[in-house]
């Protein structure tokens, strides 16, 4: 499972924005993890400059901004008072940018962060499913993003979606959602979308047309093999072919534990609808891996995760 020792928490003081003080919270005490909240200035440069075009003297550097920092620091120092105990209590943040988005992006990647819990929405409402900071966020961040909204209690979060083409890459989300489930005490259930035009996996044995059972071994074979890789050695699986359904076994320093899963296999017209017209009734988050890690692919999300993040209503 992830290791979450470091939690960054953007916030613009909105109502929209304290869900996600609750979820930092419950991640926190599962892995005794600091929180650290952050706000962003934007720079009102071409501002400044007509200010000063016109004889004017505001100093924006010199004033306006410094002020504007130290007021944001002490309301999220009072914020964090409110909403946790002192020792998870980290670092209050305000930082000045043009583009607050990639202020937070630069201030993850550099600051050695594990997760960005931040609200679906912030001060801004918009008619889209998420705001552009939080979308922003999901397609730049090298640091996975835990997108939340009003809607999803800590208490309620019962079924982690995890969608997979049964490649390595969408396993990568794996590690993170186990670490969801142990908070949370839920069940993932992979899923895999048939599309009617696209490309089946195939197992060794599973000829021409192979029906639900042999794309369910292939699946459990390509995850058993994932696992058997790096870090992740210390999770086992136990399955059932008749039931699609199984276990993970995590024997870790702190302790053993046990999560449900379970497979589902549907056809759809394409990977995404598929998705999200599953998780909209069945359930309450979606754990998705991004494009790639490393050169041009880290920099843009893979086509169905880009989808699903822009049109899912659920975090």
């Amino acid at each position: 499972m992830e290791s979450i020792k470091k939690v960054l928490v953007p916030t613009d003081f909105s109502e929209n924005a304290s869900s996600a003080y609750e979820h930092a919270l419950e991640i926190a005490r599962r892995f005794n993890a600091t929180v650290d909240f952050i706000h962003i200035i934007p720079t009102l440069k071409y501002f400044s400059e007509s200010i000063a075009q016109m004889g004017g003297t505001l100093d924006m550097e010199g004033e306006i901004y410094p002020k504007a920092q130290k007021n944001s620091i002490q309301k999220m120092e009072k914020l964090m008072e409110e909403c946790l105990p002192e020792e998870y209590r980290g670092e209050a943040i305000c930082k000045i940018g043009r583009k607050p988005s990639a202020r937070i992006v630069d201030w993850a990647r550099d600051g050695g962060y594990d997760l960005i819990v931040v609200a679906s929405k912030g001060k801004h409402e918009t008619h889209l499913l998420r705001g552009s900071i939080t979308e922003k966020l999901i397609r730049h961040s090298e640091v996975p993003i835990f997108s939340v909204d009003k809607k999803l209690s800590s208490d309620g979060l019962n079924r982690i979606l995890l969608p997979t083409d049964g490649s390595q890459l969408s396993f990568l989300a794996l590690p993170m959602a186990l670490s969801l489930a142990e908070i949370y005490g839920t069940e993932i259930i992979f899923y895999h979308a048939l599309e009617l035009y696209g490309e089946e996996i195939r197992g060794g044995d599973a000829g021409e047309n192979p029906q639900d059972d042999n794309i369910y071994e292939t699946i459990v074979d390509r995850l058993e093999a994932y696992l058997d890789t790096g870090p992740q050695d210390h999770i086992s699986v136990s399955h059932e072919q008749e039931s699609k359904s199984g276990r993970f076994e995590i024997d870790e320093e702190g302790g053993a534990c046990s999560v449900p899963f379970t497979i589902v296999i549907e056809k759809s017209v394409s990977a995404h609808l598929g998705i999200e017209s599953y998780a909209e009734t069945n359930a309450d988050i979606v754990v998705m891996a991004t494009h790639g890690r490393s050169g041009w692919a880290r920099l843009f999300l893979g086509s169905t995760t880009e989808k699903v993040s822009k049109h899912l209503a659920i975090p």
